[in-house]
């Protein structure tokens, strides 16, 4: 090699410099809560400020599960009173401290002379409505309330907590929609410490502007919110929206939150529990901004539906530390009219398992950013991008333990079948078959970590810490550790550029030991590697197979011997064992230069049936330092050095066995 050019992740925060001047941004490195990044060193991610009780393994995991009877769970805030910060007080009208315009009912008064006074009050829903002013409110006692509650006037509805105050009435609309509480064509109107049961809608909001606050909304089918109509506006926080039938079996289907049809919403520290769907925006929604909220489907719930955290098919959802557990699928994202920015929050499958769970899935020309999240859970995929139009952009984030639920299914952290998917600066640990598979569009990363895969594979041809099969992919600044079968694998028409990355300890298979290759390129259209490393692997440091590829300004390092086992055109299976090069070239034109190989248990560099050229290149400390076999070879150049290797510095007529397949055994 001629002059010195650094190889691997360049820009490394200190504490992540090794020994040997390599850069391993690893999470071990890091306190828990907090992952790599490579310029800055460990940064946080998921949900900041996390209620104590729900801190586990230094993580933020609110649930319900963790809060007693009469209180929900809020990711910052811990386990709030259903009956708000002040509680139920002394009866009958509690904390409610009168002001002028308050307008009283008391289902128990039998004074017979109500006056909407605190001692003279109505004993009716529809008295009091009618006598309050615009600006006043309606303050209710204890009791259950058979009325249907319509508001059509800027007032409050104020109850002296939601536990011991119901609202249960039914009233129709004129396009034949149920609600308990119908509130619309008014500016300003409130609800607050009330129950309300839903017998389709529980608050129906429609071309309105309302606040609400310390509400419960409960029902067995339907929706417990609906927002809709341009010009309506719901401002909710402190809230519990439940359905009541988690666990029954009943197959109906319940909405928590419905945004609809041109309005907006801003959901402030709420628990959306037990939904079919917890939070859907629809029909043009405008935007929607839900801060420090859960979205849980309980474990009772996800045995009998297949829950939904978001669904987002029009109009612009901002989430900003929100917890969304145990759906089967956290966020659905889909349409061209829908956005999605996800920050600093926790999306979750269930533990457990799911059949088919993802965590999100964006597809059909959406678009969507999350930003230094938490993507958890045994899922298929935990991020799916999918079809031509779609965009998603990722950075700061952690993909953790993604695998399928079930033996004899495919388990990834991120899959993508199309569009365009940008992601820097995040970290996928423990995911299933692989890290990352691209089989369509185009994907980029940039100071990626991405650590260990599973190691009993359905598929060897998709298992590796990156797949790209078909599709374009360009990663810069990347580390691939620990990942079976290979770090990173091109195959199937795939174009490949790895510039400025490190793949580390590529590990074989535990059921039968084959594999653990730095980079195969197996049927690719091209493959490009630029100053990186490729340091310990197995059986090779890089296989390039029926793939023109061009590889500068790299170091190789460390191969031992081992098996690659291949499957041909026709099914059949074989098997390639002793196999332990550096830079293995079979089958392609490649353009080599500058490239140092050492370390290996077989050949540095070894071309069989290969052209193209080898050129500043140096193979040293292995058995054989090149080996040239076959029909075809590539262009030597004088300033490559072979010296120092065990048993020959070249070979120019070499038999070493070599796999017979462009394709690993499925």
């Amino acid at each position: 090699m001629s002059g010195c050019v650094s190889v691997g992740i360049q820009g490394c925060a200190g504490d992540f410099v090794g020994e040997d001047g390599f850069c391993r941004p690893a999470l071990e490195k890091c306190s828990p809560g907090t992952i790599p990044r490579v310029d800055e060193g460990c940064v946080d991610v998921g949900i900041p400020g996390c209620a104590a009780e729900f801190v586990e393994g230094g993580g933020c995991h609110p649930t319900m599960a963790r809060c007693p009877e009469g209180t929900f769970a809020v990711p910052q805030r811990g386990c709030l009173s259903i009956d708000g910060p002040d509680g139920c007080g002394a009866g009958p009208w509690g904390p409610v401290v009168e002001v002028p315009g308050d307008i009283h009912v008391d289902l128990t008064y039998a004074g017979g002379d109500g006056d909407g006074s605190r001692d003279r009050p109505f004993t009716t829903l529809a008295g009091a409505l009618s006598a309050v002013q615009a600006g006043g409110r309606v303050v209710l006692a204890e009791g259950e309330y058979d009325e249907p509650v319509e508001i059509m006037k800027p007032i409050e509805l104020v109850g002296r907590c939601a536990s011991r105050v119901v609202l249960r009435g039914e009233q129709g609309d004129p396009s034949g929609n149920v609600s308990a509480v119908w509130i619309h064509d008014v500016e300003g109107a409130g609800v607050r410490g009330v129950s309300v049961l839903s017998p389709s809608i529980g608050l129906f909001i429609q071309a309105a502007e309302v606040s609400v606050r310390d509400v419960r909304v409960t029902g067995g089918s339907g929706n417990g919110v609906v927002v809709a109509l341009p010009g309506a506006s719901l401002d909710m926080s402190r809230s519990l929206v439940q359905a009541s039938w988690a666990g029954e079996g009943t197959g109906d289907l319940w909405t928590n939150v419905l945004v609809a049809s041109g309005a907006r919403a801003r959901l402030t520290e709420n628990a959306l529990v037990d939904g079919t769907v917890s939070l859907r925006i629809t029909s043009e929604a405008a935007e929607v901004v839900a801060e420090g909220n859960l979205l849980e489907a309980t474990a009772l719930q996800t045995e009998t539906s297949d829950a939904v955290g978001v669904l987002l098919d029009a109009g612009a959802l901002r989430l900003d530390a929100n917890a969304l557990v145990h759906h089967r699928l956290g966020a659905l994202v889909t349409g061209s009219g829908a956005e999605l920015v996800a920050t600093r929050s926790l999306i979750a499958a269930p533990p457990e398992g799911a059949l088919e769970a993802g965590d999100v899935i964006v597809e059909q020309g959406a678009r969507a950013t999350l930003e230094s999240s938490v993507l958890s859970g045994a899922c298929d995929a935990q991020l799916v991008v999918a079809d031509a139009g779609t965009a998603v952009e990722v950075s700061g984030t952690l993909f953790q333990g993604a695998a399928a639920a079930e033996e004899g299914r495919l388990g990834y952290a991120i899959e993508q079948r199309g569009g365009a998917l940008s992601l820097s600066s995040s970290l996928v640990r423990q995911a299933g078959d692989a890290g990352v598979f691209v089989s369509g569009g185009t994907f980029s990363a940039r100071g990626v970590v991405i650590a260990g895969t599973r190691a009993r594979p359905i598929h060897r041809d998709r298992a590796a810490g990156v797949v790209v099969q078909g599709a374009r992919a360009t990663l810069a600044s990347t580390y691939v550790l620990e990942a079976h079968v290979a770090g990173v694998s091109a195959s199937r028409g795939a174009e490949l550029e790895l510039t400025d990355s490190l793949i580390e300890r590529a590990l074989s298979e535990e059921r039968d030991g084959t594999g653990g290759i730095g980079l195969l390129s197996a049927g690719a259209a091209g493959v490009v590697v630029r100053r990186s490393a490729v340091l310990e692997s197995r059986v090779a440091g890089m296989l390039l197979l029926a793939s023109p590829s061009t590889v500068e300004d790299t170091v190789i390092r460390g191969v031992e011997s081992g098996t690659f086992s291949t499957s041909s055109a026709d099914g059949q299976e074989g098997s390639a064992p002793d196999i332990g090069d550096g830079l293995l070239v079979l089958r392609s034109a490649a353009q080599v230069s500058s490239v140092q190989a050492e370390g290996c248990a077989r050949a540095g560099l070894l071309f069989s049936d290969s052209h193209g050229a080898l050129a500043h290149s140096r193979s040293t400390g292995n058995r054989f330092g090149l080996v040239l076999q076959g029909a075809r070879a590539p262009k030597l150049t004088q300033d490559n050095t072979f010296e120092g290797n065990q048993e020959s510095d070249r070979v120019t007529a070499g038999a070493l066995p070599v796999p017979s397949s462009a394709a690993p055994a499925p």
